[in-house]
C-alpha cells in the first residue's frame, strides 16, 4: 500500500507517482502494471512504457538495455525511465548515452514529488505536462463562458416566468400552470448552473 503523506516512501509511490507524471505528459491511460512479472515494465499506456527505479544507486547502461527489450517489438511506443535523485548524476554515463541514441526519456524524482529531467528526450515528454495543463485552463475558462451564459438565460427564463403569471390572470390557468413550471424549472436549473459550480 502506497503512502498518504504526500512523499514517496516505497517504490509502489514512486511508480504511481511516475503514473501520474505519464497522463499530464499526455499519456492518459498510463497505469501501475501492480505486483508480479511485469517484464521489466513497471507503468504502461497506449502509447509508452516506463521502468521506475526506488533505490540509492546509479543506473547504469543495463537496466536501460532492459527498458528497451522489455517494449517489444512496437518501437513506436515511447520509453521512460525514472529513479530516485539521490546525487548530482542518478545516471551513468553510458546509461545517458545508450538513452540518447535510443530515444529514452531519463527522469529523477525527490521523495518530496519533484520531478527533474536528465536528457532532452525527457525534457521533451516533461513539455507535455504543460500542454496538458495549457489545454485543461482553456477547457475550464471555456466552461464558466458557457455556465455564464447559460445562467443568465435560465435566470431570465424564470423572470419571463414569474411575469407571466403576475400578468396572466384567471383567465389562464393552463398558461399560468406553465409559466409556473417554466419559473421553477428555471430558477432550479439555474441554481445548477450558477458560475462556480463545477
Amino acid at each position: 500500500m502506497g503512502s498518504r503523506s504526500g512523499y514517496i516512501t516505497c517504490p509502489e509511490d514512486a511508480e504511481h507517482f511516475a503514473a501520474a507524471l505519464m497522463r499530464d505528459m499526455g499519456f492518459v491511460d498510463a497505469i501501475v502494471t501492480g505486483a508480479g512479472p511485469d517484464g521489466g515494465l513497471d507503468v504502461v499506456a497506449r502509447r509508452a512504457v516506463a521502468q521506475v527505479k526506488w533505490m540509492h544507486a546509479r543506473v547504469g547502461r543495463p537496466d536501460l538495455q532492459r527498458l528497451y527489450g522489455a517494449r517489444g517489438s512496437d518501437h513506436s511506443k515511447s520509453l521512460l525511465f525514472f529513479t530516485e535523485l539521490f546525487s548530482e548524476s542518478p545516471y551513468t554515463p553510458q546509461a545517458v548515452d545508450y538513452a540518447n541514441a535510443h530515444g529514452i526519456g531519463l527522469f529523477a524524482y525527490t521523495s518530496d514529488r519533484n520531478l527533474f529531467p536528465q536528457n532532452q528526450h525527457a525534457v521533451d515528454f516533461a513539455a507535455g505536462i504543460d500542454l496538458v495543463c495549457a489545454a485543461r485552463m482553456k477547457r475550464a475558462v471555456r466552461m464558466a463562458v458557457v455556465r455564464q451564459v447559460v445562467w443568465s438565460i435560465l435566470l431570465f427564463c424564470s423572470f419571463c416566468g414569474v411575469l407571466i403569471t403576475a400578468v396572466g390572470g384567471d383567465p389562464a390557468v393552463r398558461g399560468w400552470l406553465v409559466a409556473t413550471v417554466l419559473c421553477a424549472s428555471g430558477v432550479a436549473l439555474a441554481w445548477f448552473y450558477r458560475p462556480g459550480v463545477k
